[in-house]
Formats: structure tokens, sequence, C-alpha cells
């Protein structure tokens, strides 16, 4: 790309060979120079073709569109910039900020501004590097994870318990045949069914922390696993109060993409089955431990009927040995309910 002819020498013949060039004053001099830089710079658009460039996005001024003004691109290295004009459309939500590392593909163009020679960079197409975006999600898992750790709560056993069947990326109709094979405890009167689209799905975990429901059960689609794998999702999942039951769904179980979510609850299963299988289990267990309870608690009530019964009884001298045996056999079996009702918390 010459633009300037090659310098010729020449030596003068004779004299009066100065008239043969013209007589120039400097603005003249300086007109030439800047046509011929123009031409230049014009060349640049007739190389189409897009480059790719790595960097960090250095300061961007609060009103460099008003100002016309490129946005800098350093590199990491030694400290050397290219401007870059991005247009608004590809800025759309959060845009660039200073000290990100992207990867920019666009075309390079030469620009004269008040006599220098600005090269930049007309950016087609911008994105955040792969390798820094894993590096600084990575960071924030582990700064999550330092900050809030899990705390593994108990199945719940008290009567009129709650549980939220929550759906990622699943259909309700889905979540509705599921609910009768957790088991006859849970009918809709005790059971919350939410099925949530995987676009909305980071803002409705954001709710968990304020879940009223007992038990969880969240089910994720296979393609919904990357969405939940970041520091906002994993933060709400460890602040949720509720007993946390995770299942995957759609063959996840072959997925490398989620490596976090299981350790974040108190049970993971690779399918809804098993998880409904558990919840199954052990909801039965706590309703024969609810039925025992309620049963020692009838014959304890019954017992102490009895006996306030019998000591409202008038006494004479024929029934005070028999009514002191009944005291007696009445004691002993308030005794043994007791040890009994002991018995079943221990074991």
């Amino acid at each position: 790309m010459e633009v300037f002819a090659r310098r010729v020498p020449t030596s003068p013949s004779g004299r009066g060979v100065e008239k043969a060039y013209p007589l120039l004053a400097p603005e003249q001099v300086q007109a030439l120079f800047q046509r011929r830089v123009i031409e230049i710079c014009s060349r640049f658009d007739e190389w189409k073709t897009p480059i790719r460039v790595g960097g960090v996005i250095g300061d961007v001024p609060g009103d460099h569109w008003r100002r016309r003004e490129g946005t800098p691109l350093l590199d990491a290295q030694t400290g050397a910039s290219l401007l870059l004009d991005i247009p608004p459309s590809l800025l759309a939500g959060e845009g660039v900020r200073a000290g990100e590392k992207v990867q920019v593909v666009g075309w390079l163009k030469a620009q004269l501004q008040k006599g220098h020679i600005t090269l930049r960079c007309e950016v087609l197409s911008i994105e955040q590097d792969v390798v820094e975006t894993a590096t600084q999600r990575s960071e924030a898992l582990l700064e999550i994870m330092r900050s809030l750790l899990p705390r593994r709560r108990a199945f719940p056993v008290q009567e009129g318990a709650r549980m939220l069947l929550l759906g990622i990326g699943i259909e309700g109709e889905r979540l509705r045949r599921m609910q009768p094979t957790l088991g006859g405890l849970w009918t809709d009167r005790t059971v919350v069914r939410c099925a949530v689209p995987k676009v909305e799905a980071e803002a409705f975990l954001q709710t968990l922390p304020q879940v009223e429901q007992d038990i969880i059960l969240l089910i994720v689609a296979e393609d919904c696993l990357a969405v939940l794998e970041n520091a906002v999702c994993l933060k709400a999942l460890l602040s949720c109060p509720a007993y946390r039951i995770l299942a995957y769904d759609g063959g996840a179980s072959n997925s490398e993409q989620a490596t976090l979510l299981p350790h974040m609850v108190e049970q993971f299963f690779m399918t809804p089955l098993e998880a409904a299988e558990f919840i199954r289990q052990h909801s039965a267990q706590v309703r024969q431990r609810q039925d025992e309870e309620r049963a020692q608690q009838e014959e304890l009530a019954a017992l102490r009927t009895s006996l306030a019964a019998l000591t409202q009884r008038p006494t004479d001298g024929s029934s005070r040995f028999s009514w002191f045996t009944l005291l007696c056999g009445v004691t002993l079996g308030t005794a043994i309910v007791v040890v009994g009702h002991w018995g079943i918390h221990i074991f």
C-alpha cells in the first residue's frame, strides 16, 4: 500500500533548474501532506479482512459516545492499546466493563484526527473471554462456598408438613402426574406445585430463602443445569430454610455441566422416581411414628381419666383394699406407657 512515489535522486544540471519545481507555502505543504494521508487512510477500507483480537477493556469515559471516543482494548502484557468502535447494538444488557477480558472481531481502519493518524477497529462482534469467564465464575462460586457453609437440615417430622414441588424446565402436567408417587401423605392440601420456565429460573430461585414450605423437591431439566450453576442461584439454594431434595431429569446423569448443586442440598438423586421413593419411605416412617405417639397419648389420657374417676368415688372399709389394688395397677400401667414412649424416641 504505497501512495507516495519513490524518490528518484536527481542532481541539478545547471542554473535555473530549481525553477522547474513549484514554489509552495508551508500551508500548501501541510495541505498536500493531509491529502496524501487521507488517501492512505482510505486504502484501509479496501482491506475488508476481519481480524480477531483479545485483550482487556480499559477505562471507558462516561460520555465517550457523545465525544465519539473509542473504547480502549489493552494488551495484558505490554499495555499497548487499540481503540474500538463498538456499535450501541452490541452493548445491550450489561455492556462491557473496565478490566474485563474480551475477544473482538472487526475491521481495521485509520482515521486522521488533528494531524495524527489513529488506528481503530470497527467491531463486528464482542464476547467475554471463555477462559477468563470460567475463572471468574469459579472464583465467585468459591467465595460463596467460603461465606455460606452448607447447613444440613433434618427431614420434617411434625404433623401438617408442607412441600414445594418445584420444576425447572419441567411442564406443570408432569409435576401433577408425579405428585401421587410421593405417597398418600402428600395431597393438594399439603403440596404446592410450581413449574418455572428456563428463562425465569434464576429470578425464581432468588425467592427460595423466603419459602414457607417445610420440604422443597427441586426437579431440574438437563438443559437448565448450566443456568443454575452460578453464584446467585447457589447462594439462594444454600439460604433456603426448607429440607432440600434435588433430582435431575432428562438423562442428566451423564451431564458434566453441574458439579456443585448436589452439594447444596440434603438429598440428591439422579432421577425424579428415586427422589419420590425416598420421600415416600421417609413419610411412611414419620407417619408410623406419629400414629404410635398419638396412640400413646390417647392411652395416657384414658389412664388419667380412669384415675380421676376413681379418686372421685366414695370409699368404705370393704372396698379400700380393692381400690388400692386398682390404683397400683393404674400407676404401673402409666409407668409402662411412659417408659415405652421414651424408648421409641431413643430407638
